[in-house]
């Protein structure tokens, strides 16, 4: 069963815990104190940067959506899917939360697709309504 996928600001992944399962089937996830367990994320943001290796097997784009930002980091098949993005493109990323070699969060991506600038801010709305930052909408 495919865990549901969280919309959270990505200010929060510097504020939980990663859990490392041990479980062959559970998947590792970031326990928050106020989204829970978060295993998979949707985000919506604007590249700021991109890296693609010589030997295109890797590619990487960083991901900004006005909380904070973190890599999105395709291997392989989906190397060549994130090479079509450009710095200034706005996104929508689902995938899960994986921890990089040097203890670093990262997404590794489900699906990614341009969206518009409404979409955009639409949840950077949302997200400030969740951490009680504004009242009612």
């Amino acid at each position: 069963m495919r865990l549901t996928a969280k919309r959270i600001p990505l200010k929060a992944l510097d504020e939980g815990n990663y859990v490392v399962t041990e479980g062959k089937w559970e998947s590792n996830y970031l326990e928050h104190p106020v989204y829970g367990k978060v295993s998979r994320v949707a985000i919506y943001g604007v590249v700021i940067s991109k890296y693609e290796n010589k030997a295109k097997e890797v590619c990487s784009i960083t991901v900004d959506d006005f909380t904070g930002d973190v890599r999105v980091v395709g291997f392989r098949g989906m190397a060549k899917y994130l090479e079509k993005f450009d710095i200034g493109d706005i996104v929508l990323v689902v995938g899960k939360l994986k921890k990089g070699i040097r203890d670093e969060l990262y997404i590794s991506p489900e699906i990614v697709r341009r969206v518009s600038i409404n979409h955009l801010f639409l949840n950077a709305i949302e997200n400030f309504k969740v951490e009680g930052d504004i009242g009612e909408i």
